[in-house]
């Protein structure tokens, strides 16, 4: 099984755009509208920690909340990084800023795992793998985050045919 993520290519101009927002960008407003969502950005950040500490096994287990494990391994690390959701989580004192650096490298090197090894074969055995792995639970460990449940209070699974298969309990 082979996926083929499509990684942009990264130049400096967008990476100093796309990682480092400042407040000055958006209005008091904007800002606000963003931090009544701050809980649920962080729970993103660590649910794709979780996600990244476990193993092909614990990943096999999620496909009832997850439907496809290994990709959304790589989606929700891209909707928890991204820029404004991630600064309003350290704009709001929920995970300390001497972290965000940490955190951004973590991305960074995730961003680099080839395609070709984004399968359950070589989660558990592939050394890029198991470094991730190890940086994922050092990570949770610094943020102090003791489980390693994945967290459903955002997550809702609608059938095709718009029934609400699942719940969590909080919604935006």
């Amino acid at each position: 099984m082979k996926f083929n993520f499509f990684r942009p290519k990264k130049t400096e101009k967008n990476k100093s755009k796309s990682e480092n927002i400042e407040a000055d960008d958006f209005t008091t407003f904007e800002l606000a509208e963003y931090d009544k969502n701050v809980k649920f950005y962080y729970t993103n950040i660590i649910n794709s920690l979780v996600l990244f500490a476990y193993n092909s096994k614990q990943l096999l287990e999620m496909e009832s909340i997850l439907i496809d494990p290994i990709t959304e391994l790589y989606e929700e690390l891209q909707d928890a990084f991204v820029p404004v959701c991630f600064d309003t989580v350290f704009r709001n004192n929920f995970i300390d800023s001497s972290l965000k650096k940490e955190l951004l490298e973590f991305k960074f090197k995730v961003e680099q795992i080839p395609n070709e090894i984004w399968d359950y074969s070589f989660i558990d055995n592939h050394e890029i793998w198991k470094s991730i792995k190890e940086k994922a639970e050092e990570l949770l460990s610094k943020l102090n985050i003791k489980s390693r449940t994945y967290n459903t209070d955002f997550t809702t699974i609608i059938s095709k045919d718009e029934e609400v298969l699942f719940q969590g309990k909080k919604d935006f």
